[in-house]
């Protein structure tokens, strides 16, 4: 580990807490800056051998676990400022979710209109008996005034964006967007829906005075993406062309089902709305080669340098090469390990390693991997990340596993 790593994952800048409880699996992650504490969170409910625990009875479990959690952290619900939920099944469970997150927060003091930005998905998570994970992200001033957020609804395009002022750095996330029609009876092809989808994003960031170019990260979800990806390439290709996008964002593109179900494509973003009040720069590593050299307009990370912290965005990564070319065809053990070797270098040239990371996403192609990918991260010395596992295929249908990362460099 470097000395700028070490110096950034020493107390009292960071602090990690698995949970307590032998049925669940998860982490906290605080990080203590001049203007706030910021706070992620990864739940997994259960870990029970048990195939009838049921749904209700989990979600039951994380939100009656969230207020303790984030009271141990300083914070209460009203902290919460994203969430990204990973369901088994929506048809199933969506009503009961909406309901038990409902009362929570309302027993809490939230008023609805200040409910955090919400991401549904449908990539089941690999243990069979766990019917959904979650992950969580909140941030505590650390004196009144010190930070300001806003909560901001679009009906137009139904999605809900929060707005963080820190340091003089304002940064937009926005939760959810898709492509729908509006039409019930006629929800538009992919391509119509992924062409909208982006002009959504268009009509959001005009809101704030920015445009895409201002975009730092997006997350993008597609439904059967064997058959959709390509498409997805063309339409974002030909959005960013018009737009002058010159400095692509860091960027997944999994698979998902969506809610609504008639959604075929959703995306999250991340802009800097004053972008002149950090440094960004693009992620580099010999063991990968551009995106773009091979059609996908996306960085392998984004590195943003900010007043109070340093954030790197590890895009999602597989096992591709320097050349772009899959490697380690059909040998699972060898793709998981190629993966982890390129976001061990991303992170590496940045000073930075995965003891920095904060929040992981794992999507494993089939979920009877998982035994497998938890042996190999034990190896790596890394199974404690902050990290879910879930079932979605990639954007290669050779391609058997992929994994995306946030990392966090506080300051002193």
């Amino acid at each position: 580990m470097s000395p700028a790593t070490s110096a950034a994952h020493c107390l009292p800048l960071r602090v990690e807490r698995p949970c307590g409880k032998e049925t669940c699996s998860g982490e906290v992650v605080a990080i203590d800056t001049p203007y706030a504490k910021e706070i992620y969170f990864r739940c997994a409910p259960t870990l029970s051998t048990e195939r009838d625990t049921d749904f209700e009875h989990q979600v039951r479990r994380f939100y009656g676990c969230l207020p303790r959690l984030l009271e141990q952290s300083g914070a209460s619900p009203s902290n919460v400022v994203l969430e990204r939920v990973f369901f088994e099944d929506f048809a199933r469970d969506m009503n009961t979710f909406q309901q038990v997150r409902a009362e929570t927060y309302y027993k809490a003091g939230v008023p609805e209109d200040e409910l955090p930005a919400t991401t549904y998905i449908q990539q089941p998570p690999c243990r069979r008996t766990q019917k959904l994970e979650m992950q969580i992200y909140a941030v505590v001033p650390k004196a009144p005034g010190s930070i300001s957020i806003r909560t901001m609804f679009d009906e137009t395009t139904n999605t809900t964006a929060k707005l963080l002022d820190i340091a003089g750095c304002r940064h937009l996330y926005v939760a959810d967007i898709n492509g729908l029609s509006g039409d019930a009876l006629n929800p538009g092809t992919f391509r119509e829906q992924s062409d909208r989808m982006f002009e959504n994003c268009a009509h959001l960031l005009a809101q704030h005075g920015v445009r895409f170019p201002d975009v730092v990260r997006t997350w993008c979800y597609l439904f059967d993406i064997d058959n959709t990806y390509a498409e997805f390439n063309l339409s974002r290709n030909a959005f960013f062309a018009r737009e002058g996008v010159k400095r692509l964002p860091a960027s997944t593109g999994i698979e998902a089902r969506l809610w609504p179900l008639d959604a075929l494509c959703s995306m999250d973003m991340y802009a800097l709305l004053n972008p002149e009040s950090a440094t960004i720069e693009l992620m580099h590593t010999p063991t990968l080669n551009e995106a773009a050299e091979y059609g996908s307009s996306f960085a392998r990370g984004m590195k943003v340098d900010l007043p109070d912290k340093t954030m790197l965005f590890i895009s999602g990564t597989a096992s591709i090469d320097e050349r772009g070319v899959t490697v380690h065809l059909g040998d699972t053990r060898k793709q998981m390990e190629r993966m982890l070797l390129n976001i061990r270098e991303l992170l590496a040239a940045q000073g930075a390693s995965f003891a920095n990371l904060v929040q992981a996403a794992s999507f494993l192609k089939r979920a009877e991997y998982l035994e497998l990918y938890e042996l190999v991260l034990d190896e790596w010395g890394i199974s404690k990340l902050p990290n879910t596992f879930v079932e979605a295929g990639v954007c290669r249908p050779e391609l058997l596993c992929e994994m995306e990362a946030v990392a966090v460099i506080p300051k002193r």
